[in-house]
C-alpha cells in the first residue's frame, strides 16, 4: 500500500456524483465524510432517517476513493522520477567525493527507497493487468453465453457447459488461503450494516449513482446465506454447514460447485457488477459456480465490500473470510446499537443439558478409542471431560436458586479447573477439529443403536429428543424477550408441539468451547452470569473496546452513521476513549421543513388524569380507561394510517384486552380497520395486510398496535398514509432488576464515573423512542403528528435526548387534551388545502 504526501481538496457538491439534486444537509454530510476519510479521523454522523443517508454516504465515500486513487498512481510515478533524479544527483557528486564510503553511504537511502517504489509500481502495474483479464474474460464468456442462446434458439438444442474432473476441482481452503501472493493494495472501503436485506438497499443505491461504472463491490455473506449446494443447504444451522462444506473440499467427498473454471468465471462477474446476496446466490446457481468461495476470491480486488455486522465485528469470522483491515475505511450504518451488538457478539451461553449430553458423547468417545489416542489426546480429552463435570457440579449442586455473577478467574477456581491451560486446550480442539469428529463419532453411534420399540426410545435418543425439543421452545422464548428480532410465522409441525429432528441440533461442544473461550478474555472486561434456576451458565461482556480495538487501530478512517445516534457519549467513552482526538461529530437536521411535523407531550388525558404509563401504574384499571379514550378521540381526527407503539408485548395484550372489553376497539374499529403486531407473526404479511388497509377506495385508515423494539419500529417505513400519526405510550425502559443489565450499569459506574449507569439505562429508553418516532417522516413531501403519552416526556432532561428535528416543534398539551385534537385537526385541513 503506497500513502501519498499530497491532500485532496474537497470537492465542490455537483462533484460528488449524486444522482439527483442534493440537500442542504447531504451537500454537508459528504464534504464532512470527504474530510474525515481525508485526515484519518473517527466521524459520527447522524443524518434523521428519511434523508437519503446511506445514498449520501456512498457518494462522499466512492468519490475520495477515485481521487485517492488517481492520486496514488500519478504521485507514485513522480516520487520515481523524483527519487531517479536525486540519485543521479548524488552519484555525480559521488564521482568528485574524496571520502568515498561516505558518499555511498548518502546514497543508500536513495537506493533502497527508488527500490521500494519501483516494487510497488510493478505490483500496482500487475494489479491493473489482472484487472484488465477480468474484464477481458468477462467480455468472452458474455459472448460464449450469447452465441450459445442463439444457436440454441435457431437448432433447438440444449446448451452444454465444459465439465471437469470434480476430483481434480477441489481445492483445501486452508490451501487457498496459504497461496495468496503478495500484491498491491488499494484503499478498500468495508460498509456494514445489520441485515442482508439493508446492504441490498446499498446495492440498489449505488446502481443509481455513475460510481457504479467503475465500481468493483462484492457483497459477503455465510455459506447460510451463499451455499447452493443441497446437501449443505439443507442442514438447520450454520455450524453444521461449515463443517459439511469443509468435508466438502476434501478430494475424497468433493463440491461439484467448487470446479475453479466456474469459479473464476462468478467471480469475474460478480466483481465488475454490483450484485446483492440473492442475486449472487441466484448467479452462482445458474452458472454452477458457489458464491461463498466466489465471492471470497473476489474480496482482496473490490474496492467497496458490504457485510453485515457480525462478519466485521468478530475477529474469527473477519480470518475466515480473508478481511485485512489495515489501512482501510470502515463504514458503519444503522450504528445506534452499536454498543449492544459489540457485547451480544461476544457473549456467549452454555445451558445444562448441553453439558448433560456433551458429558455423556465425550464419555463414549473416549471409552472407543481410548486405545488410540496419543498421550496428548488422552490429556485433553480428560481435561475437556472434567471441566464439563465441574460446570455440571457448580449448576446442579448450588445451595441457592438465586442468580450469582462471577469474575472468570472465581468461575473457574470454583470449578477447580483453573490449573487446566484453556488457551492450549482450545487450540487442541481447533487444530484437531475435534467437534467435528465428535458430531461424526455421534452420528455413527446413532445409527448403531437398536431400533426402540414401538413406545420406548433408547436413553440416548430420549436426552438427544429432551435437548432439540428444549432448543426449539427457547429459540421462540429468546425471539419475544429479544428487542428489534421477530420471529417468523411458526411451522405447523412447531405449533403442533411436534420436537425437532434429532439430527438437525447442532453439537454441545460448540457452545462449550464459545464458552471457554470468554473466559481465556481478560477479567476486568466481563462477568459470568451463574443461573442454578434456568440451568444457564452465560458470559457477558461489559467493555466492547477490548474487541473494537483491532478495528480502531488498523482502519485508516471510520465512520459510524445512524439516524439516532445522539447522545454519544457513551460510544466515545466506550470506544474511542484511547483516541479522542481522531473523533468528529456531525449531526445533521431533517429534511423535512418544521411545519410538517407535528410534535405533541401528552401529560393528561381526556378526563384530565395524569398519564404515567410506568411499570407500577400502567396496568391499573383508571390508566387503560384514559388509554382507551386517548386512541379512540385521535383515531377520530387522524387521516389514513396510525401507530401506536406500546412498551412490550405483554402490555399490549393487557391493552388489546382491555379495549375489546370496554368496546373501544369495535368503536374505533368503526373508522379504523386494527391491525395487532404479536411475537410470532409474519412483520412483512402484517405490514401488507395494513397497507391495503390504507388504499382501499373510501377507506377511513387503519390503526397498527406495535411494540417498541419490535421488527416494526426498526428498518420499516411508514411514509406517506402509512403514519400519518405515530403515538408513542410511555417510556420504555427496561428492566432495572435483571442482573445482566445491572452489572453492566455497575460496571459503567465503576468505569466512568457515578451516575454513568443510570444515564446507560435512560439512554437505552430514548433510542428505543427516536426509533419509533423515525418511521414516520421519510422523505421532504411527508408529513405527519407525533404523541409521546406520558408525563414524563415534559422534563427538559427526556426532552434534549429527542431527535433535534422532533425538540424543534415540540408542543407541550398543559392546556388539556382537547387542545391537541383540535391543533391535529387543523394540521391536516392545512395540509389537504396545500395539496
Amino acid at each position: 500500500m503506497y500513502s501519498p504526501r499530497q491532500t485532496l481538496p474537497v470537492p465542490q457538491p455537483q462533484d460528488f456524483g449524486f444522482p439527483h439534486t442534493p440537500y442542504d444537509i447531504q451537500e454537508q454530510l459528504m464534504q464532512q465524510l470527504f474530510l474525515v476519510l481525508e485526515r484519518k479521523q473517527i466521524g459520527i454522523f447522524e443524518s434523521p432517517t428519511g434523508t437519503g443517508k446511506s445514498l449520501t454516504l456512498l457518494c462522499g465515500a466512492l468519490s475520495w476513493l477515485r481521487q485517492h486513487e488517481e492520486l496514488v498512481r500519478t504521485e507514485l510515478q513522480q516520487r520515481i522520477e523524483q527519487v531517479q533524479r536525486e540519485l543521479r544527483q548524488l552519484q555525480a557528486a559521488n564521482e568528485q567525493a574524496v571520502d568515498w564510503i561516505t558518499a555511498q553511504g548518502a546514497t543508500q537511502a536513495q537506493r533502497e527507497e527508488l527500490q521500494q517504489l519501483e516494487h510497488l509500481r510493478a505490483l500496482l502495474q500487475q494489479q491493473e493487468q489482472q484487472l484488465a483479464e477480468v474484464k477481458q474474460r468477462n467480455r468472452q464468456q458474455q459472448q460464449q453465453q450469447r452465441k450459445a442462446r442463439k444457436a440454441n434458439e435457431e437448432q433447438l438444442l440444449p446448451e452444454t457447459a465444459d465439465e471437469e474432473p470434480a476430483q481434480e476441482d477441489a481445492v483445501n481452503e486452508e490451501e487457498e488461503l496459504q497461496q495468496e501472493a503478495e500484491r498491491f493494495r488499494h484503499v478498500q472501503i468495508f460498509y456494514c450494516s445489520r441485515t442482508h436485506s439493508q446492504l441490498a438497499q446499498i446495492v440498489a443505491e449505488l446502481r443509481k449513482t455513475p460510481h457504479a461504472t467503475w465500481t468493483r463491490c462484492i457483497s459477503l455473506g455465510s455459506r447460510q446465506q451463499l451455499c447452493i449446494n443441497a446437501q449443505v443447504r439443507r442442514l438447520p444451522h450454520v455450524a453444521l454447514m461449515n463443517e459439511r462444506c469443509l468435508d466438502m473440499a476434501s478430494k475424497r467427498n468433493p463440491c461439484i460447485y467448487k470446479a475453479p473454471a466456474q469459479l473464476q468465471r462468478l467471480s469475474d462477474a460478480a466483481l465488475l457488477q454490483p450484485l446483492d446476496i440473492e442475486e449472487l446466490a441466484n448467479e452462482g446457481a445458474a452458472c454452477g459456480s458457489c458464491p461463498y468461495y466466489a465471492t471470497r476470491a473476489a474480496q482482496p480486488q473490490a474496492q467497496l465490500v458490504l457485510l453485515p455486522y457480525q462478519l466485521l465485528l468478530q475477529r474469527n469470522s473477519r480470518q475466515q473470510l480473508g478481511i485485512e483491515l489495515r489501512g482501510s475505511i470502515i463504514i458503519v450504518d444503522e450504528a445506534h446499537n452499536l454498543l449492544d451488538t459489540l457485547m451480544q457478539l461476544h457473549s456467549s451461553e452454555v445451558q445444562l443439558e448441553q453439558l448433560q449430553l456433551l458429558k455423556q458423547q465425550l464419555a463414549g468417545y473416549k471409552q472407543r478409542y481410548a486405545s488410540r489416542f496419543s498421550a496428548t489426546h488422552l490429556l485433553r480429552l480428560n481435561q475437556l471431560l472434567f471441566v464439563v463435570r465441574r460446570l455440571l457440579q457448580l449448576l446442579t449442586e448450588s445451595t441457592s436458586l438465586e442468580p450469582r455473577l462471577l469474575r472468570t478467574y472465581e468461575l473457574t477456581a470454583e470449578g477447580d479447573f483453573f490449573n487446566i491451560d484453556l488457551h492450549a486446550l482450545l487450540q487442541f480442539c481447533t487444530r484437531t477439529r475435534f467437534a467435528q469428529k465428535l458430531q461424526g463419532f455421534v452420528q455413527r453411534e446413532r445409527e448403531r443403536e437398536p431400533q426402540p420399540s414401538e413406545n420406548q426410545a433408547p436413553p440416548t435418543q430420549q436426552l438427544l429428543q429432551r435437548l432439540a425439543t428444549q432448543h426449539q421452545l427457547q429459540q421462540q422464548r429468546g425471539q419475544k424477550r429479544k428487542p428489534g428480532v421477530e420471529q417468523p410465522a411458526p411451522t405447523p409441525a412447531v405449533q403442533q408441539s411436534s420436537p425437532a429432528p434429532v439430527s438437525s441440533l447442532p453439537s454441545p461442544l460448540r457452545p462449550l468451547l464459545a464458552f471457554l473461550e470468554t473466559l481465556t478474555s481478560d477479567a476486568a472486561d466481563g462477568r459470568v452470569l451463574l443461573q442454578p434456576k434456568t440451568g444457564t451458565l452465560k458470559y457477558l461482556l461489559l467493555n466492547p473496546a477490548e474487541h473494537f480495538a483491532d478495528i480502531v487501530k488498523e482502519a485508516r478512517a471510520l465512520v459510524i452513521a445512524g439516524g439516532t445516534m445522539q447522545p454519544t457519549e457513551e460510544l466515545k467513552s466506550q470506544l474511542f476513549a484511547q483516541c479522542p482526538d481522531r473523533v468528529v461529530e456531525h449531526f445533521y437536521g431533517h429534511v423535512v421543513p418544521p411545519d410538517a411535523v407535528q410534535p405533541f407531550v401528552l401529560p393528561t388525558g381526556p378526563t384530565g388524569a395524569t398519564l404515567c404509563f410506568n411499570y407500577a401504574q400502567r396496568s391499573s384499571v383508571s390508566m387503560l380507561q384514559e388509554l382507551a379514550m386517548v386512541l379512540q378521540n385521535l383515531c377520530n381526527v387522524l387521516p389514513a394510517g396510525v401507530v401506536c407503539f406500546l412498551p412490550s408485548y405483554d402490555y399490549l395484550d393487557v391493552v388489546y384486552t382491555h379495549l375489546q372489553r370496554s368496546g373501544t376497539l369495535a368503536r374505533i374499529a368503526q373508522r379504523k380497520r386494527i391491525f395487532r403486531e404479536t411475537s410470532g407473526k409474519n412483520v412483512e404479511q402484517l405490514l401488507q395486510q395494513y397497507a391495503e388497509a390504507i388504499a382501499q377506495p373510501k377507506a377511513t385508515g387503519a390503526l397498527l398496535l406495535s411494540v417498541v423494539g419490535g421488527k416494526l419500529s426498526e428498518g420499516l417505513n411508514f411514509a406517506d398514509d402509512l403514519g400519518r400519526g405515530v403515538i408513542v405510550v410511555g417510556l420504555p425502559y427496561p428492566n432495572r432488576t435483571a442482573p445482566e443489565l445491572k452489572e453492566r450499569m455497575r460496571h459503567l459506574d465503576a468505569q466512568l464515573g457515578p451516575g454513568a449507569g443510570n444515564e446507560y439505562y435512560e439512554n437505552l429508553c430514548m433510542k428505543a423512542v427516536n426509533q419509533c418516532i423515525g418511521r414516520s417522516v421519510r422523505h421532504i413531501r411527508d408529513y405527519a403528528c407525533v404523541y409521546l403519552l406520558d408525563e414524563r416526556y415534559a422534563s427538559a432532561r427526556i426532552q434534549q435526548k429527542l431527535p433535534q428535528w422532533i425538540a424543534r416543534s415540540l408542543s407541550v398539551a398543559s392546556d388539556g387534551f382537547g387542545s391537541v385534537q383540535a391543533r391535529t385537526a387543523r394540521f391536516f385541513k392545512a395540509r389537504s388545502q396545500m395539496v
